[in-house]
C-alpha cells in the first residue's frame, strides 16, 4: 500500500513554486535576450541605410572626381575644380570620337569672327559641331579662357554661328567675350562637360547640365545629408573652401594649386525607431578625401 502511494504521488507545493520561479526567470531572461536581439537587429539595419548611402556617395564623387580636368588643365584663374558653399563643380572635355574637340573661328562674315557681344561665328571641315543648345563651352583666345551657355546654335555662310548668354561669370569662372582681344587664328570654341554635386533640403543633389535660367540641372542620388562642407586642400598643404583667381597675391592658392578636395557631411538615416536611439534619428558624421589624378599630372607635366 505504501508503495502504492509513493507511484501515484505528485509534486510538493514547494517543488512547484520552485520550479515555476525558475521558469519565470528564464523565459524573463529569454524574453529580455530576444527584446535586446531585436533592438540591435533594428539599430543595424538603421545604421547600414546610413553606410550604403555613404558608400554609394562615395563611388559617386570618386568616378566624377577623378574625371576632373580631363584634356583641359586648369589655369590661375580658370579652374576646371571649384568649390563655393556647399557645391563642387567639375569641368572636362567630354569624349567624343566622331566630331573636332576645337573649332576655330570662322571670318567668312565678320573678320574677327566675332557677330556681336553674345556670339561667335565657328567654322567645321565636315559634319555639324558637336554644340547645341544648353551646352556649356569654352572660348579660348589665346591664353585667356572664357565660359559661355550657348543658346542656339545655326548654319551660316562659311561655317556655323554660336549664340550664349551675356552673363560675367558662370560657376565660379570668367564668362563671355567682353574685354577679349580676339585673334581668329588663335581662337576657338569647346564643348565642356560639367558635373556638380550640392546639398538641397536635405539631399545630395547631381547635375551634368544647366537650366535655361542658368541654374543647375540636377537630381537627387541622396537623402538625409544634414550639412554638406566642401573645401580645396593646395599643394602647400593649406585648405580653403575656395580658390582664388589670383587677385589676392598669394600664388599659393590659385586654380593650378589645387591638389586635393575635401568634402564633409552628417548623413542621417531616413528610418527611426522608439526602441534604437531613444527614438530620434541616427546620424553620422562622413568624410572623403580625393586628389584627382588629371590635375596632378596636367600640374607634374610642366
Amino acid at each position: 500500500m505504501t508503495a502504492r502511494r509513493r507511484y501515484h504521488a505528485g509534486f510538493t507545493l514547494l517543488e512547484l513554486l520552485i520550479a515555476l520561479t525558475v521558469g519565470l526567470v528564464v523565459l524573463t531572461a529569454a524574453t529580455k535576450l530576444a527584446a535586446m536581439t531585436w533592438v540591435g537587429v533594428r539599430g543595424l539595419s538603421i545604421r547600414d541605410d546610413i553606410t550604403r548611402n555613404a558608400r554609394y556617395i562615395g563611388l559617386s564623387l570618386q568616378r566624377d572626381v577623378q574625371e576632373t580636368g580631363v584634356d583641359l588643365s586648369s589655369s590661375v584663374d580658370f579652374g576646371t575644380l571649384a568649390t563655393f558653399s556647399d557645391t563642387v563643380v567639375m569641368l572636362r572635355v567630354p569624349y567624343a570620337p566622331t566630331a573636332s574637340n576645337q573649332y576655330p573661328l570662322s571670318t567668312a562674315n565678320f573678320a574677327t569672327g566675332v557677330c556681336g557681344a553674345t556670339c561667335v561665328e565657328i567654322k567645321t571641315g565636315g559634319p555639324a559641331p558637336d554644340l547645341a543648345v544648353g551646352d556649356l563651352a569654352r572660348v579660348q583666345a589665346s591664353n585667356t579662357r572664357r565660359l559661355i551657355y550657348v543658346t542656339d546654335v545655326a548654319a551660316v555662310n562659311g561655317g556655323y554661328r554660336i549664340q550664349f548668354t551675356n552673363n560675367a561669370n558662370l560657376l565660379h569662372n570668367a564668362a563671355g567675350i567682353a574685354g577679349l582681344a580676339i585673334n581668329p587664328a588663335t581662337t576657338f570654341v569647346q564643348k565642356l562637360g560639367i558635373v556638380a554635386y550640392w546639398r538641397e533640403n536635405g539631399q545630395l543633389m547631381r547635375a551634368n547640365k544647366l537650366n535655361p535660367n542658368l541654374s543647375l540641372a540636377g537630381e537627387s542620388i541622396a537623402t538625409g545629408i544634414q550639412t554638406l562642407t566642401t573645401t580645396l586642400i593646395f599643394v602647400n598643404g593649406a585648405e580653403a573652401p575656395q580658390a582664388d583667381n589670383g587677385s589676392d597675391g598669394n600664388s599659393n592658392n590659385d586654380y593650378d594649386d589645387i591638389a586635393a578636395l575635401r568634402i564633409r557631411a552628417t548623413v542621417r538615416g531616413d528610418r527611426t525607431d522608439p526602441r534604437v536611439n531613444g527614438g530620434q534619428p541616427v546620424q553620422r558624421q562622413l568624410q572623403w578625401w580625393f586628389a584627382p589624378r588629371n590635375l596632378i599630372y596636367e600640374r607634374n607635366r610642366v
